[in-house]
């Protein structure tokens, strides 16, 4: 599992790297995420000092929580953070994307299947009976992560189930996705893997 966690480079194409996160790369990433943003109408932008501010959150660990991609070049073309904060309980919230010139390349999937591993090292950390079903993020009309997830075994699931009340306000990947409309006219789906049936417990319950 910890190898898993540590080396999913193996999923990358020849010559790509893969590493945690640290606050120096922060500029990137948000250009990165609003770059990918812009091939979207009407789609809003993600602030630098809003991700600063989250990434020094208490619970969250940059070379842990997150994972960056770079092509051969060292361009950053893919990013994707896992939080799984005391607040979200059993359902870890994921965010990230690939530049869209480098889609189809499979960097998505080994972003993904990176993520679905730092849940499980999480996991072991809750509950032997509790449910737990990550939830990831994406633009409704970006086909390409619609699929992957699906294939990957994501489950869409209803816009009023997407964001748990614990999880409002937490980063801005969750306030983009509020003030894009979710409960009105959704601009973003929510997809859920449930990766160990169980119960269903909030997280005052634990």
């Amino acid at each position: 599992m910890a190898f898993l966690h540590q080396s999913p480079i193996r999923d990358l194409p020849d010559g790509y790297s893969f590493r945690g996160a640290t606050l120096n790369d922060i500029p990137g990433v948000t250009y990165l995420f609003n770059q990918r943003q812009l091939t979207f109408a009407s789609a809003e932008s993600l602030v630098l000092d809003e991700m600063r501010k989250e990434w020094q959150t208490p619970t969250f660990n940059p070379a842990l929580d997150v994972r960056l991609v770079f092509d051969p070049r060292e361009h950053l073309i893919g990013y994707i953070e896992v939080w799984t904060t005391p607040k979200l309980a059993a359902h870890p919230w994921l965010w990230g994307c690939v530049h869209p010139d480098y889609e189809g390349h499979g960097i998505g999937t080994a972003m993904l299947r990176w993520a679905e591993a730092r849940v499980r090292l999480a996991m072991d950390l809750l509950p032997s009976h509790l449910r737990v079903a990550p939830r990831f993020g994406t633009q409704h009309n970006h086909h390409t992560a619609s699929a992957l997830c699906q294939a990957l075994g994501w489950q869409l699931v209803r816009a009023e189930q997407g964001i748990m009340p614990q999880a409002k306000g937490l980063t801005s990947a969750v306030r983009l996705v509020q003030n894009a409309g979710l409960y009105t006219h959704p601009a973003y789906d929510i997809y859920e893997k449930v990766m160990r049936p169980g119960v269903e417990v909030f997280p005052e319950a634990l």
